[in-house]
């Protein structure tokens, strides 16, 4: 199959969740036989070129720079883009597009005309300009449907005021009502919905409707691949301190300050926190003044053997998010490598692991997390249990593609069908 993959970031501009995911299937697909091409939106200024085509992670990849009038706004609207990435899937036999942000909300319905799309729905971009439909203040919920169908999305206005360019304040309300008719229109578009996990599609079905049939859960599964010494952790007999791994990029959100304090709350030289990955600008300075005098062992971006041999000192992963997450990579990471995990907003997670290595601790409580953590510093054979006690099989990027693949080619048998035209006795008979 021509495939052509369409996501709103892709390495080396920039590298989270979404675009590992879009990154390990693109070569998944490639290492299965298929030809893979992938479109980029980008935050890069444009510099003359509309299509700035790069090779990255063996792909070739296709960025669409916006011009400076085309601003993030509430309708993402951008003809000019639609036009470039329509012109980019010509050849396709099947699209997938994990994220359209960057690119325009009529994406969907644009790409459909030339060949199937599935759409991944990896966050809830399409319900909310959050993309985690998490408020500043965490403190406030979201309003329900029934509530923004009273209210007029009045509701939504102040929380979404730091969003909102300033010729859009006075009519806020009328862009986010027509933005929620314009991805419902994504989604109806969309030959079938991929979704990493029933946690989220619970969510996003309080604010979207799905067709029959339309949607499928799917996996992504672990989408970096370790050598072989992982599963092999060194096991924890008290002497030393805990060493708690947080991977993956560090901020507020994530819930890097909030494990900080709870590590700053526990005797001196009981533990150890150690962070890998990228930070959110300032705040590794401020996690140290929180760790106090436990001390924090730094590590910068990594690849999957560098993991594996951070990995392979520390005792257990800490993933503290504030954040609703709709998979949780970095728990399949952790457990792949042998460390169990204690994580809040891991429900998701929890789906395809129960108990096994799995432990979820309340968002945004430092004051837990600690609790937490000196009943496993005042108990080493808790830990050596927790981490003899963990899942064999862990999701792969690989089989959640293969089934991609199995999906993708139902998909165009169908369409073909319907595209053939029906035979005369056929027509005569009907």
């Amino acid at each position: 199959m021509k495939i052509a993959l369409y996501t709103a970031h892709f390495p080396p501009q920039f590298t989270g969740g979404t675009e590992q995911v879009a990154l390990a299937q693109a070569r998944s697909l490639v290492k299965l036989g298929h030809e893979v091409h992938v479109v980029s939106g980008s935050d890069e200024s444009h510099a003359g070129e509309d299509v700035v085509r790069q090779h990255a992670g063996g792909l070739e990849v296709a960025f669409l720079p916006r011009k400076p009038d085309e601003g993030m706004d509430l309708t993402q609207s951008w003809p000019r883009l639609l036009d470039l990435a329509e012109q980019e899937a010509r050849a396709a036999d099947l699209i997938i597009v994990h994220h359209q942000s960057t690119l325009g909300s009529g994406l969907v319905r644009r790409l459909q005309a030339g060949a199937p799309v599935m759409l991944w729905l990896h966050d809830s971009h399409a319900t909310c300009p959050r993309s985690f439909r998490r408020h500043p203040n965490c403190g406030s919920s979201c309003p329900s449907r029934e509530d923004v169908a009273r209210s007029g999305h009045k509701a939504c206005v102040d929380c979404l005021g730091s969003l909102i360019p300033e010729a859009q304040a006075g009519r806020t309300a009328l862009c986010l009502a027509a933005r929620q008719r314009s991805f419902q229109a994504e989604v109806d578009a969309a030959a079938r919905v991929l979704i990493p996990s029933r946690t989220h599609l619970v969510r996003l079905s309080e604010f979207l409707d799905f067709g029959p049939g339309q949607v499928r859960l799917l996996e992504p599964g672990l989408c970096l691949e370790f050598p072989e010494l992982r599963r092999k952790p060194r096991l924890w007999k008290g002497r030393g301190p805990l060493r708690i791994l947080h991977a993956g990029r560090r901020s507020v959100d994530k819930g890097s300050l909030d494990l900080a304090q709870a590590v700053g709350l526990l005797p001196p030289g009981r533990v150890q926190l150690v962070c890998a990955g990228g930070s959110e600008a300032g705040l590794d300075s401020a996690l140290e003044e929180a760790a106090g005098e436990n001390p924090i062992e730094w590590h910068g971006p990594y690849d999957s053997e560098q993991l594996a041999e951070i990995a392979a000192s520390c005792h257990l992963a800490a993933l503290p998010s504030r954040l609703p997450e709709s998979y949780s990579l970095c728990v399949d990471e952790a457990l792949a490598l042998g460390l169990p995990v204690w994580a809040s907003g891991a429900e998701a997670a929890r789906e395809r692991f129960g108990a096994l290595g799995l432990h979820i601790l309340p968002a945004g409580d430092p004051s837990a997390w600690a609790a937490t953590l000196a009943s496993l510093v005042d108990d080493p054979a808790q830990v050596q249990a927790h981490m003899l006690d963990l899942p064999r099989n862990i999701p792969t990027s690989m089989r959640s593609s293969e089934t991609l693949e199995r999906w993708g080619r139902e998909l165009i048998d169908l369409s073909i069908e319907h595209a053939l035209p029906t035979p005369l006795h056929d027509r005569r008979s009907a």
